[in-house]
C-alpha cells in the first residue's frame, strides 16, 4: 500500500521550495504503508537524488534519544525524576530545578545558547551551569534548548559514559538503529543531505557535521541536537514508543507504566501539553491527529508524529535549511501527510 496523496503533498512543497527533496515513511505498527524519496538534496544541478536511506542532521530530534536514555535510566532505578538536577551535576548553580522540569521544558531557564557558540565548549558551559530561572520552574512552558543539553549531561554523568555512548547503548543498540549516531564519518558524506551555508561563522556549507550552533561549540554531541539518522531508523525509534503490544521484541524496551507516563499531559493549564520529552496534541505539524497523539520537530525539517489510537508513525525527513533557514513552511507540510495518512486509512476500512 501507498498514500498517492503524500505523493503530491510533497511535489508541491518541493515545487514552492520549501525543502529540495524528502523522506516520507508511514507505518502501522509493523507494517509500512509509505516509504518514499523525493526530489535532491540541494536545489543546484549537481544535488544527488534522495533516497530512502538518506542521512539527514535530525536537529532536536536528538531531544528524544536524549529523554528516551533518561527514561530507562529512570526504569533502572538510575535516575529520580523529582530529584534536582544538582544532585547530578552539583556544578549547576539552580537549585529547585528538577529533571523532570527539564524534561517537560518547564525549568524556568531562557538561555540562548546560540549565542554562545564563538566562545566555545567552555563558554557555553559556563553559562548553561550558571544559569538562573527567569520564571519559577514549574509554571510555563518554554522550549529551550538547555533543557536537553543539561538531561544530556545527566545521562552521561549517571551513566558513566560519554553522552554519545550513552545513547548508542541505552537507545540506538537495543533498537537496531543502525544508522543513527554523532558525528558521521566523513565516508558516508555523499549519502548525507546538506543543511545550511553559513556565512555568520562556519563560512561553508554545513555538511556532514552538527547544523546547530551551541552543538557544533560543543564538539557535535550534545542532549539537544547532533544526532544524524534515516527515516527507518526513526520509525524503528518510534515503534518502540507505540503502546507496548506482547508479540514486539521492543516492548520490554520500557516498562508500560514508563511509556504512560511520558506520553501523558505533564503541563495541564500551561500553553503547551507536554510529555516526558514528547510533545502532545500539536496540530501545527500533526494536523487532525487524535487527541493523545505525541511527536517531536527538528528545526533542520525532521519531524515525527505517532498516533497510538491508530498504532501509526509518521517520519517525516528533510533538510529545510537548505540553502538559508526561513519561515517554517515545512510545519504545515507535516500536517497535510499526517491528515492524508488518516484520511487514506479511513478509506481502507
Amino acid at each position: 500500500m501507498s498514500i498517492p496523496a503524500i505523493d503530491a503533498i510533497i511535489a508541491s512543497a518541493v515545487e514552492e521550495r520549501i525543502f529540495p527533496g524528502a523522506v516520507v515513511l508511514v507505518a502501522r505498527d509493523d507494517t509500512i504503508l509509505h516509504h518514499t524519496a523525493y526530489g535532491a538534496t540541494t536545489y543546484d544541478a549537481e544535488g544527488a537524488p534522495v533516497e530512502p536511506a538518506t542521512i539527514y542532521d535530525v536537529a532536536s530530534l536528538t531531544k528524544m534519544f536524549t529523554a528516551t536514555a533518561a527514561l530507562r535510566l529512570y526504569d533502572a532505578g538510575r535516575l529520580d525524576l523529582e530529584a534536582p538536577v544538582c544532585t547530578y551535576l552539583p556544578s549547576f548553580r539552580a537549585r529547585a530545578i528538577t529533571v523532570r522540569h527539564l524534561l517537560t521544558h518547564t525549568s524556568g531557564l531562557d538561555l540562548r545558547l546560540s549565542t554562545l557558540c564563538r566562545g566555545g565548549q567552555d563558554a557555553v558551559r559556563t553559562a548553561v551551569y550558571a544559569a538562573l530561572p527567569a520564571h519559577p520552574p514549574g509554571s510555563r512552558v518554554a522550549y529551550t534548548n538547555i533543557n536537553s543539553l543539561l538531561l544530556g549531561d545527566i545521562v552521561a554523568t549517571v551513566f558513566g559514559q560519554p553522552l554519545d555512548r550513552a545513547i548508542d547503548d541505552l537507545v540506538c543498540r537495543p533498537l537496531g538503529l543502525r544508522h543513527t549516531g554523532f558525528r558521521p564519518d566523513p565516508a558516508l558524506l555523499a549519502r548525507i543531505a546538506p543543511t545550511e551555508f553559513d556565512h555568520e561563522w562556519r563560512g561553508c556549507l554545513v555538511h556532514g557535521v552538527v547544523h546547530d550552533e551551541s552543538a557544533y561549540a560543543l564538539g557535535g554531541i550534545a542532549g539537544h541536537a547532533g544526532l544524524f539518522s534515516t527515516a527507518d531508523d526513526l520509525w524503528r525509534f518510534c515503534r518502540a514508543w507505540l503502546p507496548p503490544m506482547h508479540n514486539r521484541a521492543d516492548s520490554l524496551f520500557l516498562r508500560r507504566e514508563t511509556m504512560a507516563l511520558a506520553t501523558r499531559n505533564h503541563t495541564p493549564g500551561l500553553a503547551q501539553a507536554c510529555g516526558l520529552g514528547w510533545m502532545i496534541d500539536r496540530p501545527n505539524f500533526m494536523g487532525p491527529a487524535p487527541a493523545g497523539s505525541y511527536g517531536h520537530t527538528g528545526f533542520t525539517g525532521p519531524a515525527l508524529v505517532i498516533i497510538p489510537h491508530h498504532c501509526l508513525m509518521v517520519v517525516v525527513m528533510s533538510n529545510r535549511v537548505h540553502p538559508q533557514r526561513s519561515a517554517p513552511r515545512h510545519h504545515a507540510v507535516t500536517a497535510a501527510i499526517v491528515a492524508a495518512t488518516l484520511d487514506s486509512i479511513a478509506r481502507h476500512r
